[in-house]
């Protein structure tokens, strides 16, 4: 099984280079999915979404996306507050948003993103109780073996070395409650930071650079997951150096019950 992960596209200020080696990775490779995990614009216009949708659509792949908080109307603060996501599931209409349960994976989209919330930084995520048992119920759901997959923009457990830094509100309790369901691989972007690493003894947490230009002391770069054996799940950071996608690291953790991490760094380049 091969899975690559996205996030963080930014149209509008996408990086197009980036992009063409992303795409160009895919069709060589040939992913069982991609998937997206947010912010695929950079203020929320119709044309951004929209340019972003057809750039999805295009890949030789099938797609599954959740949004993030540049994708609701970015400078309108009455469409933020009334109907953040019109325009967004418009355009994405046709590209997978909801539940996508198979043999192999169970992967559960939540909308982590706010139009607006009661704090003063209103990019920074939210998940509430009804997200919450939503989740869980779709997690019980799941085919004997399947990976239990968790695809959020913002991580619910930010990483302490990350460049910026944040909290989601209810996302310490939501991971905790999350994993006892069941959940076994969490996805997230928004940081624009390449991590992989436990969550405790029973899960593991990955977040992937952007395909933006808006880096953060990094390059561009996503992220390939495979699951070589039923017990195995290796995260390979892809960074994307002068249009080229050049491997950065790859990182293999094993699964047991509970989970346990070999974290074997199988190679590393700068």
């Amino acid at each position: 099984m091969l899975l690559v992960h996205l996030t963080d596209l930014h149209f509008g200020c996408a990086d197009i280079q980036a992009l063409r080696a992303a795409s160009k990775y895919i069709d060589e490779q040939r992913p069982d999915a991609v998937i997206v995990t947010g912010d695929i614009s950079r203020n929320g216009t119709a044309n951004e979404l929209s340019a972003a949708c057809d750039w999805l659509r295009s890949l030789p792949a099938p797609v599954i996306l959740t949004p993030g908080n540049h994708d609701v109307p970015y400078f309108n603060v009455w469409g933020r507050m009334f109907f953040p996501w019109t325009r967004f599931r418009r355009v994405t209409a046709g590209l997978r948003t909801d539940v996508w349960a198979t043999r192999q994976w169970h992967i559960v989209p939540i909308n982590t993103a706010r139009g607006v919330q009661a704090r003063l930084n209103w990019a920074q995520g939210a998940i509430d109780e009804g997200q919450i048992k939503q989740a869980c119920d779709a997690l019980a759901r799941a085919a004997p073996g399947a990976l239990r997959i968790v695809i959020t923009h913002h991580p619910l457990d930010w990483p302490n070395d990350a460049p910026i830094h944040g909290a989601t509100i209810g996302g310490a309790s939501a991971l905790s409650r999350l994993i006892a369901a069941g959940a076994e691989l969490f996805l997230a972007g928004h940081l624009h930071f390449a991590s992989s690493r436990l969550i405790g003894t029973q899960a593991l947490a990955i977040t992937s650079g952007t395909l933006s230009l808006r880096v953060r002391h990094e390059p561009c770069a996503f992220t390939a997951i495979r699951k070589p054996s039923p017990d195995v799940v290796e995260a390979e950071v892809l960074q994307v150096v002068q249009g080229v996608v050049q491997s950065a690291s790859v990182r293999r953790f094993e699964l047991n019950a509970p989970m346990r991490a070999t974290a074997a760094e199988l190679h590393a380049t700068s």
